[in-house]
């Protein structure tokens, strides 16, 4: 790998050979002004208690105990309600010779938003970075350089492949300065990368080096993604194929624990994939993507286990012939799970990493231990060891009003226990093994286009806690989010 970063190097090098003051023919500023209110209850799953969100890898406090996490101590409930916006401003630049620059500037915040002070009740401090600006994108591209097909783009860039099953968000970047809740409406998405790209109609490949934590310049603990992607689009049924390869080279997450796992890739990743799409007549579009993943796990300095996990999604959408535009979505998506998660076995691991994932399919079940914790301890992020089979409905009873409304139930993959006899070996009973009934969601939004450039929104959901969640831990979580978003 360390001869194909170098070739990335070169090409870097003679980019930058391209004249310092290249001629400006235009410039196009733009942004978007987008606010939200968010009314959200039991996000923990448990009522009762004081602390409706927690952020993911938080303990959370029992019912009835005022703690760190816990809120005011004024105010006791198990809702959270606050404002946030997104203030993004844009500049493009055209230049001579194929040249094109863009930079984004992002304020994201809270309204106003107080940090806790701690358990014992200190009085919170004010948010220091509620007005700090973010560096989004900050990209420069030049199409046919060097050879007709080619277009090369360097810097800060969105980086988006297929319908982001696997790439399509820096999920890293959602919350730079650690001032916003609501993380899964961030504005900042981006990767510092490289991207050479090969436009042979109907054929585009793509190549990408993406640098995701550098940590220490003076050591090996980098976070790297290489990113290798084809895709041809048929002359017929609006038919796409795509395939693709992508590492992830992880020798950041066990740096910390001592010297000796500096240098090493303790978690490798490696992604396998296709995906193929299609209109058979021209009201139903079918689709399937399938991807694998291989590499080297480790939880601890000493434990290295082998991956073997898949991904799988696979749709059909209808489309009636009607004014009001009616469609008719089914979906299923698996994402295979892990049910040893000890540090003594020496079998694969199996639970699927979500990497840069860049759909998301829900309110609230596609963040529940991602960035939200539970009152439970067992239950491991929905991005892993899960199932969904989900029917969604749209339609447009006016021109400029969309509703949206959808149905989802979860299930695990594999069993999730809550101990285990190591003795001879790892064995597990019908006792410590937990259901693998995670629960359903129901969601629905309205979109109302005021006109062109601002937008009115508002999403309802729900989502009904199933088996494997046991009293306390069993509530029903809610989400009210509304919304005007303005683009200029």
């Amino acid at each position: 790998m360390k001869s194909i970063k170098a070739l990335f190097v070169l090409a870097l090098m003679a980019t930058l050979a391209v004249p310092a003051f290249a001629e400006t023919q235009n410039v196009k500023v733009s942004g978007s002004i987008d606010a939200y209110y968010f009314n959200r209850t039991n996000y923990d799953l448990t009522g009762g208690n004081d602390a409706s969100v927690v952020p993911a890898g938080t303990a959370v406090i029992a019912p009835g105990v005022v703690g760190a996490t816990g809120g005011s101590l004024n105010n006791r409930s198990d809702s959270d309600g606050f404002f946030r916006s997104n203030t993004q401003i844009e500049v493009a630049a055209n230049l001579t010779d194929n040249v094109s620059t863009v930079i984004n500037l992002v304020n994201q915040r809270d309204w106003n938003s107080d940090v806790l002070g701690a358990s014992t009740g200190a009085a919170p401090n004010n948010t220091a970075n509620e007005f700090g600006v973010d560096l989004d994108l900050a990209y420069v591209q030049m199409k046919e350089i060097f050879y007709a097909p080619l277009t090369l783009t360097v810097g800060r860039q969105d980086i988006w492949f297929g319908r982001g099953f696997v790439i399509g968000n820096n999920n890293r970047t959602w919350d730079n300065n650690g001032t916003t809740s609501a993380d899964e409406y961030s504005a900042t998405t981006a990767f510092d990368a490289i991207r050479a790209t090969l436009d042979f109609n109907p054929w585009t490949l793509d190549f990408v080096y993406s640098n995701l934590n550098e940590n220490a310049v003076n050591a090996e603990d980098d976070i790297d993604l290489w990113i290798a992607n084809v895709n041809y689009k048929f002359a017929e049924y609006n038919a796409v194929a795509e395939g693709y390869f992508i590492s992830e080279q992880d020798k950041a997450a066990l740096s910390a624990a001592g010297a000796g796992s500096v240098g090493t890739d303790n978690n490798v990743t490696n992604t396998i994939g296709g995906r193929v799409q299609f209109d058979p007549i021209s009201q139903i579009t079918l689709g399937a993507e399938l991807a694998y993943q291989f590499g080297d796990y480790s939880a601890v300095v000493a434990q290295q286990r082998d991956r073997s996990a898949l991904g799988l999604d696979i749709f059909g959408t209808y489309r009636f012939d009607n004014t009001w535009k009616p469609e008719l979505t089914l979906e299923y998506v698996h994402f295979s799970g892990e049910d040893d998660l000890s540090n003594t076995t020496q079998s694969d691991y199996e639970g699927w990493n979500l990497l840069y994932r860049g759909r998301y399919y829900t309110a609230y079940e596609d963040f529940r231990e991602l960035l939200y914790a539970t009152g439970d301890g067992f239950d491991q992020p929905a991005s892993t060891n899960s199932n969904m089979f989900q029917v969604k409905g749209s339609l447009k009873p006016m021109a400029d009003l969309l509703l949206e409304a959808s149905a989802s139930f979860f299930w695990n993959d594999a069993d999730v226990h809550t101990a285990a006899v190591t003795v001879p070996s790892n064995v597990f009973t019908s006792s410590n093994t937990k259901s693998k009934d995670i629960g359903w969601e129901v969601d629905t939004q309205a979109t109302y286009d005021y006109t062109e450039d601002v937008s009115f929104g508002l999403l309802v959901s729900w989502f009904v806690p199933g088996d494997f969640y046991t009293t306390p831990n069993d509530s029903t979580a809610t989400d009210v989010v509304s919304s005007v978003k303005v683009s200029f």
